[in-house]
């Protein structure tokens, strides 16, 4: 994988991204930012946010940006490089959801003794109680904005 530095010379990002194998730092940075955002997104959903008298999810504020940077790498990129960036962005949910669940699964520190057995554990398991449904949304989002129109 040859990343492109800045001031390489080695043009722009868009003519070493379609003519080679290559990866340009900027689309490097792009793939992460848009990753980023999606699972960062996906982790703030369950608070909720009151704008004026609306309740919102938090996850609104920072899931748009993964739309932006989606159509980013569509416009700049092509359709068949996104596509292989939103399955690695399944992959990292994926990832990250496996991570979270093996987290949240195993005991807290002196858990064995009756009273400390629901100090602390129970607020985990309430707040990643969504866990299973994680993957599943995000896959039914952003599988429909992959394909060509």
């Amino acid at each position: 994988m040859d990343i492109e530095k800045p001031g390489s010379g080695k043009g722009p990002a868009v003519n070493q991204s379609t003519t080679s194998g290559a990866f340009t730092w900027r689309f490097v940075v792009v793939v992460a930012v848009f990753i980023t955002c999606l699972i960062t997104a996906n982790i703030i959903v369950v608070k909720q946010i009151s704008i004026g008298d609306i309740i919102l999810p938090a996850g609104i504020v920072i899931f748009p940006l993964s739309y932006v940077f989606g159509d980013i790498l569509t416009e700049v990129y092509g359709y068949k490089r996104t596509r292989r960036v939103i399955w690695l962005g399944f992959v990292c949910n994926l990832i990250a959801v496996i991570a979270i669940w093996l987290g949240r699964s195993f005991l807290p520190p002196g858990s064995l003794k009756p009273k400390r057995l629901m100090s602390g554990s129970w607020v985990v398991r309430r707040v990643f109680s969504w866990l299973p449904s994680w993957p599943i949304s995000s896959a039914s989002s952003l599988i429909p904005t992959s394909s060509p129109a």
